[in-house]
């Protein structure tokens, strides 16, 4: 079984870079591994769908003064509809500087506050994100099916 959930990590994480990515920014910024490779998967399929020339896999928006590029995205309304949308998204320099950004953002926007409580518990950081890092009011519950499936609980050691 060990092999074969290693050799689903090596194919999931192209070689582990993003694994490497992510541990810099939970030694870091203190935000679970299993969090971020998640929204990592979530966000842009694996890497497979960012904003071009982004670098931006975690569907990080743009604030005044950031350079950005626009790029089509889905919002869900209060009462759960999805509506097309065009919106700012951050660009990086590199992955590696997406994934330290992510973790900053997570470990010190307001937003997030209820999440870093549960620093231990990634399930229930999962959840707290539910209605403030997307719009999407099963985000919570996805981020906990992919951790689950891919079994990246393992990465928070």
């Amino acid at each position: 079984m060990k092999n074969q959930n290693t050799n689903r990590k090596f194919e999931l994480f192209n070689t582990g870079r993003r694994y490497s990515s992510s541990a810099g920014s939970t030694k870091k910024w203190k935000v679970p591994a299993s969090i971020s490779l998640a929204q990592w998967i979530l966000e842009s399929g694996s890497g497979k769908r960012m904003p071009s020339h982004s670098n931006n896999p975690f569907g990080i928006k743009a604030t005044h003064g950031q350079k950005f590029v626009m790029a089509p995205t889905h919002e869900e309304t209060k009462d759960h509809k999805r509506i097309a949308t065009m919106a700012p998204f951050r660009v990086f320099s590199s992955m590696d500087e997406a994934f330290d950004q992510h973790g900053r953002l997570l470990a010190q926007h307001p937003a997030y506050q209820l999440a870093r409580q549960n620093l231990n518990n990634p399930d229930a950081y999962a959840r707290a994100l539910t209605n403030h890092y997307a719009t999407d009011h099963a985000y919570g519950s996805l981020l906990i099916a992919i951790m689950k499936k891919h079994s990246l609980y393992n990465y928070n050691q």
